[in-house]
């Protein structure tokens, strides 16, 4: 799949993955234990590093986007009024960009190394990014990447507080996640919509890349409704790509407009090119933050889903512009129980017509877990209505954070 900013926004194949620096292999013991194992290290270090790598190793040049880890291209050049509004937008949102430290237990491959040599494995750090999106409760909003997995996570604010803090919940098919601090008197991001943002618009992205807080890129807004795929057949969609540089602790953060509102969350590169980074879009992760907040749990369909083609809909008998298409159903998921089947070509929802995937995927968000929904679709020409009752997206999809 795409490669996330991996954990606290570092490499990693699909979503799993650590932060900065890398995972490494913590080694503790007697002295003795430490000797021998930097003897051994001479003999079979290539071994151990082929073994601990090749689990978050980049991806060749030819793999999908990957969590965070690009060169970034220079930047275009600015107005004195661009750079004006630039300054204005940091100062606004940038006192609730906030930087994540997780710790994360040793993964079990790591543990079986370090029993082969008779050591314990340490938990080891990783950095993130997130934007707080209400100052009076303490909630952050997030990649779910950056925490999945975590045994500890805290939070550091630029005016220099810190707090322990509490995942919420998170959703692996979009990325998103909300954690929770004790602080009532924070600052808080304005929620904005990319909804309609033009094409080519001014975005900057403020975050921790490599832990260097509150650290601001500029770029413009390079296209949207990007689908990139994602690990164990999982895909994230409608992303917002852009040009504004994206670095290994970066997930998380903020992607504003010039009058600071915040538009998206940085969450994924493609680290053999250049200036090629993706967003969760703020309107999508706001319906996702929302329901985390209520209930912890966000509704699953358990589809995969694309746009119809032209010559598709000319076989469905659909036109197009009409609904979306299924071509991947999870055994385990309500759609299967349901009746939905591969090839399906999904219309409307409780009656109201789709246009595509997005109004698809919004249409589920803005149920809850438990909820029945009657789902029309055409299936070799006729038209059919399924019951579905909406399950809880799996915290397992998209591999481990």
């Amino acid at each position: 799949m795409k490669r996330l900013l991996g954990r606290g926004g570092h490499i990693l194949r699909g979503l799993g993955g650590a932060g900065s620096p890398r995972h490494i292999l913590r080694l503790g013991g007697r002295a003795s234990a430490v000797a021998l194992a930097a003897f051994l290290g001479v003999l079979v270090g290539a071994a151990l590093v082929w073994s601990v790598a090749s689990k978050r190793a980049p991806a060749p040049a030819s793999a999908p986007p990957t969590l965070a880890t690009s060169t970034q291209t220079s930047q275009p050049s600015v107005s004195v009024a661009s750079q004006d509004a630039i300054t204005a937008a940091v100062k606004k949102v940038g006192p609730a960009v906030v930087n994540i430290s997780v710790l994360f237990a040793p993964s079990k491959q790591e543990a079986l190394i370090g029993r082969m040599f008779g050591m314990r494995a340490q938990p080891h750090p990783a950095l993130g990014s997130g934007v707080i999106i209400d100052g009076k409760r303490g909630y952050i909003l997030t990649n779910a990447h950056v925490v999945k997995g975590a045994e500890k996570v805290r939070v550091a604010l630029p005016d220099g507080r810190t707090f322990d803090a509490k995942v919420v919940g998170m959703d692996p098919l979009t990325e998103v996640a909300v954690v929770k601090v004790p602080g009532d008197n924070l600052p808080q991001a304005t929620l904005g919509s990319a909804e309609n943002l033009p094409i080519g618009a001014w975005l900057i992205a403020i975050g921790n890349p490599l832990g260097l807080e509150n650290s601001v890129t500029v770029g413009v807004l390079s296209a949207k409704e990007r689908d990139i795929p994602g690990q164990n057949g999982t895909s994230l969609q409608g992303m917002l790509q852009t040009d504004a540089s994206i670095n290994p602790g970066n997930s998380g953060g903020a992607l504003v407009d010039l009058n600071g509102n915040l538009i998206g969350m940085p969450t994924a590169v493609i680290p053999s090119a250049q200036g090629i980074g993706f967003a969760v879009s703020i309107d999508v992760a706001k319906q996702v933050a929302e329901r985390l907040i209520q209930t912890g749990k966000v509704p699953w369909l358990g589809i995969q889903h694309r746009e119809l083609l032209p010559d598709e809909a000319k076989h469905f008998g659909a036109p197009a512009g009409k609904g979306t298409m299924v071509f991947g159903v999870d055994p385990r998921g309500p759609a299967a129980q349901g009746g939905i089947q591969q090839g399906d070509l999904i219309t409307a929802i409780n009656g109201q017509p789709l246009k595509n995937a997005k109004d698809l995927g919004a249409a589920i968000r803005s149920h809850n877990v438990g909820d029945r929904l009657e789902i029309t679709v055409i299936r070799k020409g006729k038209e059919m209505k399924l019951t579905v009752t909406l399950g809880a997206v799996p915290q397992d999809l998209g591999g481990r954070g």
